[in-house]
C-alpha cells in the first residue's frame, strides 16, 4: 500500500472510531430522586413505565437512573431539582406554603373528586393559565397533575357532622387543607405523607387527610378504622414531575420534544386512572377488613361548603397580590372545564 493511501486509511479508521463512540458519549443520564414506596400506584403504573419510555423514545440517548433513596427531604424536592442535587423529582407544591400561591387554584374545595378527569385538566389548565406566573423558576414542569382528592381517615370516630371534627388532630398536606381543618374545628398538623405512619402509630395524630389509594400503600389501614368520603372533595393535592431547567436545556431539542409528548396531560391521565383504580381497591379492602367507610350526607356537605367558603375568598386576595388580574375568572374557568360550576 502506498504511503499516501496508508495515511488516508488511518484517518478513516480514526474517524470511524470517533463516530462509533458518539452515541455513548452523547447519552444523558438523569438522576431521579424517588420517595414513593414500592408497590405505590403512581410509581408502579405510571412513573416506572414512563422512565422506560423516555429511554425508548430517545433511542437510548436519555436514560433515567433512580436514586436508592430520596435526595434531601420530601418537602424539599423542588429545591433539590432547582439546585441540581438531583435532575428529576416529583414535588408537592403544597408542602411549602406561601411559595406557589397562584397554583393553589387547583387545590380549592369542591373542585372535583374525579382524578381521571381532573389530573389531565390540571396540566392543560396550568400551561394555559398559570405557567406565565413563573412560580417554578429553575425547574421545568414536565407534568402538573392532581392525584386522588384527599379524604378523611381517623382512629377516633365516624365523621357524620361538622361537630364530629372538633378537636381531632389531623395531618394536613397543604395550606387549603390546613385552613379547612381549622374552619371545621379540627387541629391541623402539617406533615408530609412519609411521616404519617409514625405519627399515627405514636398517637401524635388522630387521623389524616389522604388519597384513599395511599392508605394501604403507606400501611395505614389498621391505624385509621374510620373513613369518611366527602362528595366533591374538600381539597386536591397538586404534584409536579419536574426537571432541573439547565439539565432540560442540555438535552437536544428532538429528545426534549419526544419526552414532552409522553409527559404533560398524557402522564397526568395515567396518574388519574391509577389513583381512581387504587381508591376503589383501598375502600374495598377497608370494608373487607371490617373498617367503617361512610359518605357524608348531602345536608352536611351543603353546610360544609358554607363553612369552607372563606378558603376561596382568601385565595382570591392572595392571587391578586401575586399579579392575577381576575382570580374569580380563573376559578370559574376551571370549574367550567371540570363541570363543577356552583
Amino acid at each position: 500500500m502506498f504511503p499516501k493511501f496508508r495515511q488516508i486509511a488511518a484517518a478513516l479508521a480514526v474517524l470511524g472510531a470517533t463516530l462509533s463512540a458518539t452515541p455513548a458519549s452523547a447519552q444523558t443520564v438523569l438522576k431521579y430522586s424517588n420517595w414513593l414506596p414500592p408497590g405505590q400506584a403512581m410509581r408502579v403504573e405510571v412513573v416506572e413505565p414512563w422512565i422506560a419510555e423516555v429511554e425508548k423514545v430517545t433511542h437510548g440517548r436519555v436514560k433515567i437512573d433512580t436514586a436508592p433513596k430520596v435526595v434531601g427531604s420530601v418537602p424539599a424536592q423542588f429545591d433539590v431539582a432547582r439546585d441540581g442535587q438531583a435532575d428529576l423529582v416529583i414535588f408537592i407544591p403544597g408542602y411549602t406554603p406561601n411559595r406557589f400561591d397562584v397554583l393553589e387554584v387547583l387545590q380549592l374545595p369542591f373542585m372535583s373528586d374525579n382524578p381521571e378527569q381532573f389530573a389531565p385538566v390540571a396540566d392543560r389548565f396550568f400551561r394555559k393559565n398559570l405557567a406565565s406566573f413563573n412560580e417554578f423558576k429553575g425547574v421545568h414542569p414536565l407534568s402538573v397533575y392532581v392525584v386522588s382528592p384527599g379524604q378523611l381517615f381517623n382512629s377516633k370516630r365516624a365523621l357524620k357532622s361538622i361537630a364530629d371534627f372538633k378537636g381531632l388532630k389531623m395531618r394536613s398536606p397543604q395550606p387549603s387543607a390546613t385552613q379547612a381543618l381549622t374552619l371545621l374545628g379540627a387541629v391541623p398538623v402539617s406533615k408530609p405523607v412519609s411521616e404519617t405512619y409514625e405519627l399515627l402509630s405514636s398517637g401524635v395524630l388522630d387521623g389524616t387527610f389522604m388519597p384513599p389509594e395511599s392508605i394501604p400503600a403507606f400501611k395505614l389501614t389498621d391505624l385509621v378504622p374510620y373513613a369518611t368520603i366527602v362528595p366533591g372533595a374538600i381539597y386536591n393535592t397538586v404534584l409536579v414531575l419536574g426537571i432541573n431547567e439547565d439539565k432540560w436545556k442540555s438535552i437536544s431539542p428532538a429528545d426534549r420534544d419526544a419526552i414532552t409528548k409522553i409527559s404533560g396531560d398524557a402522564f397526568a391521565k395515567g396518574i388519574g386512572r391509577a389513583y381512581a383504580n387504587g381508591d376503589r381497591a383501598a375502600f374495598d379492602a377497608m370494608r373487607k377488613a371490617g373498617k367503617s367507610v361512610e359518605t357524608l350526607p348531602a345536608p352536611v356537605v351543603a353546610e360544609m361548603k358554607k363553612v369552607l367558603a372563606p378558603i376561596e375568598r382568601d385565595w382570591i386576595e392572595k392571587a391578586k397580590k401575586k399579579g392575577v388580574a381576575d382570580p374569580q375568572k380563573l376559578i370559574d374557568q376551571l370549574r367550567g372545564e371540570l363541570g363543577t360550576a356552583k
